[in-house]
């Protein structure tokens, strides 16, 4: 993952020629208060940070686009619906977004969408036109053609939600009564047909059953298994191991983000952190109309939570050096604390933690010794690797924290001079955390699924789960997510057996069987600042065209069981010839009894116990529901 404009704020330094004693300067101090501070004082002695949020957006006036917009009406009528849509889009391009004028080309642009065929984008601008300054005597269209829209893509409930919408609307319409009682009754029709729609779906979905953790809640971490503990290590420092034998399909974690937001611009996520459903089209935020949600509670809880303070922002955000939707996320995360917890609880919660010698094993518990990842300090806990960031980097960091807080402050959000160097080093400490820790769980995030056969899979989320953190990483893990892809809930089952005394491992996206070591290593090294000690990386295990495929007496753990074991081998070759993989899950006990059997005998790797896995990783995995498979991901 690189930082886009990483060189920003030192380029202009060194252009400057203030930029050789900025590095030596800022290495020496000792707290990261007083290196924030530092940045700060000198971005404002070299003026660059930006003075006012006021941005000078030209647009044609009023009159100009609603000539254009009527030419596109024109364009509409003679059923010339491609040059309809480009005018209209002309129209939307050069008028105010908080107009009439551009509400109604939304909403004219979605009916040329509609006869097109383009029912998702037809969607979409109806829920903008929706957010927008649509009037309110004419909404009942916009519900009418969402309605339709949604039943041609098959989302039967929202169809149902957007046609009951529309007769509300249909009160407010000057429309004779004879011409309102037919459209009455085309509208009700259409609600019965989604009504059936809805119950033939619920005769026929089967519901998994809900996940439970192996052994019930652990004590004291309540996102993990009884089944398991904390303990330190020389190598790899915290780590979870296993207190019982853990079988394949055991549930050892069932974490819930603390933090979390869409990787991009491309996938349609709401942005509300304790949603992240996806749908074909969301409503855009009627003052900054640069996030997305799935409904307008969504929309209300996120506003809560801050998004308030961040619209008026959103557009600079979007422009600041570093990872774009990380910085996102910390300004999400910051707000979201620092307004629940007002600016003297925050800062004495930050001053305390920076202050504190913590023990490495409890870090992050609470003064109840409870380990939750909802806690504002077991997140802010994690490892952030700042001690092995190279001082470029650490000014990088620093840079964007003052250039975002100077954003807030810009918009008159209240920060108190006193409380400034806490908040900017809490900033820093946020940035940081994220980035390792949203590296390390990408392979854990929601992601869709665009390729069954393969098995490719497209992130659509940055998560931080703070209990699955603890999983160090393996290139040979013995856990891995479970259930549905794009779940935010992440439920990490064990796909091998593990041994009482075992440590459990996932992986951050390394696996010995596509690097070799040469490669993992580094990888390691540069994206998380450690050096792996798992067995392939011990051992030197070959990868996926090298690894032994027959039995023989180099690789047999117990000669007594060479008939039983080529037995099963042979019957384990024959099933992985007959079945499909979406068949896997139902023939999750044989795998699971294989793969037993080989962890018994058989001296790793071999082909069959890593084909074997695969299998259980991949009939574990479930593919999304029908609001999804309708919705086109760039990849």
């Amino acid at each position: 993952m690189e930082y886009d404009n990483f060189l920003h704020y030192s380029r202009q330094l060194q252009m400057a020629n203030a930029l050789g004693d900025v590095y030596v300067h800022l290495s020496t101090l000792k707290t990261a208060k007083s290196q924030f501070m530092f940045t700060r004082s000198l971005l404002h002695k070299h003026k660059m940070l930006t003075t006012t949020l006021f941005v000078d957006m030209e647009y044609n006036n009023e009159a100009t686009s609603t000539i254009i917009r009527q030419k596109g009406n024109d364009f509409f009528r003679a059923k010339e619906l491609r040059k309809a849509v480009d005018t209209y889009s002309m129209c939307l391009s050069g008028s105010d977004p908080i107009t009439e004028c551009h509400a109604l080309a939304l909403g004219n642009r979605a009916a040329a969408y509609f006869h097109l065929g383009m029912f998702e984008a037809c969607l979409k601008d109806v829920r903008a036109a929706m957010m927008s300054q649509y009037p309110d005597k004419l909404a009942y269209k916009l519900f009418e053609r969402a309605g339709r829209a949604e039943c041609m893509l098959g989302l039967a409930k929202q169809a149902k939600e957007s046609f009951t919408e529309c007769l509300k609307r249909l009160d407010k319409v000057d429309m004779s009564a004879e011409n309102k009682c037919k459209f009455r009754e085309a509208i009700n029709i259409a609600v019965a047909q989604c009504e059936a729609r809805l119950e033939e779906r619920k005769r026929t979905k089967k519901v998994p059953p809900a996940e439970q953790l192996v052994g019930g809640k652990n004590e004291n971490i309540p996102a993990l298994s009884a089944f398991v503990e904390l303990k330190m290590s020389k190598d790899m420092g915290r780590g979870v191991y296993a207190t019982h034998d853990i079988n394949p399909g055991d549930v050892v974690a069932i974490d819930e983000p603390y933090i979390c937001g869409p990787i991009s611009d491309h996938t349609e996520v709401c942005h509300y952190s304790g949603c992240l459903k996806l749908d074909v089209a969301l409503f855009p935020c009627p003052r900054c109309f640069l996030v997305y949600y799935c409904n307008k509670d969504c929309m209300k809880k996120a506003k809560k939570e801050g998004h308030y303070y961040e619209c008026p922002i959103m557009r600079f955000i979007k422009t600041t050096p570093g990872i774009t939707r990380m910085n996102e996320l910390a300004m999400k995360w910051f707000l979201k604390e620092y307004l629940k917890m007002g600016p003297k609880k925050y800062c004495l919660a930050v001053n305390n933690f920076s202050k504190s010698k913590l023990d490495p094993k409890t870090r992050g518990f609470d003064d109840n010794g409870q380990y939750k990842s909802d806690n504002f300090l077991t997140a802010y806990s994690l490892d952030s690797g700042v001690d092995k960031l190279s001082i470029d980097v650490l000014f990088f960091f620093n840079c964007i924290a003052v250039n975002m807080l100077h954003y807030l402050i810009l918009s008159e959000f209240k920060i108190p001079e006193s409380c400034l160097g806490i908040v900017g080093a809490s900033f820093v400490r946020i940035l940081t955390v994220l980035d390792l820790n949203c590296r390390k769980l990408n392979i854990n995030a929601p992601s869709l699924s665009f390729d069954q056969v393969s098995q490719i899979t497209l992130v659509i989320a940055f998560t931080l789960y703070p209990t699955i953190s603890l999983f160090n990483h393996s290139c040979d893990p013995n856990i891995k997510r479970s259930g549905e892809l794009t779940d935010r809930v992440r439920v990490m089952k064990a796909i091998q057996p593990i041994p009482k005394g075992t440590q459990l491992f996932c992986t951050y996206g390394i696996m010995f069987r596509g690097h070799n070591k040469e490669s993992r290593q580094k990888l390691c090294k540069d994206l998380f600042k450690f050096d792996c000690h798992c067995p392939p990386c011990k051992t030197n295990w070959p990868t996926c065209h090298y690894i032994p495929n027959r039995l023989s007496t180099l690789n047999l753990l117990n000669p007594t069981m060479v008939n039983t074991v080529q037995l099963e081998c042979k019957k384990f070759l024959e099933f992985s010839k007959s079945v499909k993989p979406e068949d896997y899950r139902q023939h999750l006990n044989y795998l699971y009894s294989f793969i037993k059997l080989l962890f018994n005998n058989v001296k790793r790797p071999f082909e069959l116990y890593e084909d074997c896995l695969e299998m259980i990783y991949n009939a574990h995995i479930m593919h999304t529901d029908e609001i999804i498979r309708c919705c086109e991901f760039p990849v």
